[in-house]
């Protein structure tokens, strides 16, 4: 029998009904979308394809903050029902404040709970986060503590590393991070950012390529110089709109036959929370190296 409950948020871009199976509780993200307002719940590809063609075809979407009371609510009825330690994997406080607010409820209920709620910082989102969650199924699976878990996750959160490259820079120039002058030059150069998750949290552009085959490339070349074969951890792609993961699965293949490797989409937080496109293509693993 399990020692603690496994929570998460939506933001880990796990399919909900496989969630549901894996007894892995989940705190509903929201968004809003021309005065409307959704809550993540994707059980299928096409619930992303879905928001993909929405955003490309410039409908407007825009984060909404969590509701505290509705934590609290959530943590206080997971206890209630489980009568259990809880461990909660969330989004990065480098993207969100969504951290800030879990773990302030967490706080308020462990004054007074017999049982306590544990707040990882996944320091990632979509499918970083996601295989911390399945790292974290693991600890629990085999028989550990919600403390236990919260310290092996704490100490290894530094290895789990993310490439990828977007293939669409209109929302970079919708967010401000670009102006539309870079925009349409980097249309013109076939510009390809770069980015990675750092030590913080944040999401970093660490190189500008030009051209889809030469982004593949050194996303797969940056892969193969860090990867930690000895890990038992899968290697996950992920997606999002137009994607090069069947390229990169076949590079990867020929270099790792025996490559554990999974595939996964990118859901609207993130694109949301950075004001990036959804049209990427990314590599997850577990590094020998931390990040910086």
């Amino acid at each position: 029998m399990s020692k603690f409950i496994l929570s998460t948020d939506t933001c880990c871009d796990e399919f909900k009904c496989k969630l549901d199976e894996e007894n892995i509780s989940y705190i509903p993200m929201s968004y809003i979308c021309e005065d409307e307002v959704f809550q993540d719940k994707s059980n299928c590809l096409e619930d992303y394809e879905k928001f993909y063609n929405d955003m490309k075809n410039g409908k407007i979407f825009s984060t909404t903050g969590l509701n505290a009371f509705e934590i609290r609510e959530y943590f206080e009825n997971l206890i209630k029902k489980y009568n259990s330690d809880i461990l909660h994997i969330c989004l990065s406080s480098g993207l969100s404040g969504t951290y800030n607010i879990v773990q302030t409820a967490a706080d308020e209920i462990n004054e007074n709970s017999e049982h306590k709620i544990y707040v990882f910082d996944s320091l990632s989102a979509t499918q970083v986060q996601n295989l911390l969650l399945k790292f974290a199924k693991n600890l629990r699976d085999n028989g550990l503590t919600a403390k236990e878990a919260l310290g092996k996750l704490t100490a290894e959160v530094q290895h789990f590393f993310a490439y990828f490259f977007l293939n669409d820079l209109d929302a970079l120039k919708r967010g401000g991070r670009i102006s539309g002058m870079q925009a349409m030059m980097g249309k013109a150069l076939q510009l390809r950012p770069l980015l990675t998750f750092d030590s913080d949290g944040k999401l970093r552009v660490i190189e500008k390529i030009i051209g889809t085959k030469k982004a593949i490339k050194t996303l797969f070349d940056k892969f193969v110089s860090q990867y930690d074969e000895t890990s038992p951890c899968p290697i996950q792609l992920a997606f999002a709109g137009e994607n090069y993961v069947t390229d990169l699965r076949k590079r990867i293949i020929e270099k790792f036959p025996n490559a554990n490797i999974q595939e996964g989409p990118v859901g609207p937080p993130l694109f949301l929370a950075s004001h990036t496109a959804p049209a990427l293509t990314a590599v997850i693993f577990y590094s020998k190296e931390k990040r910086i």
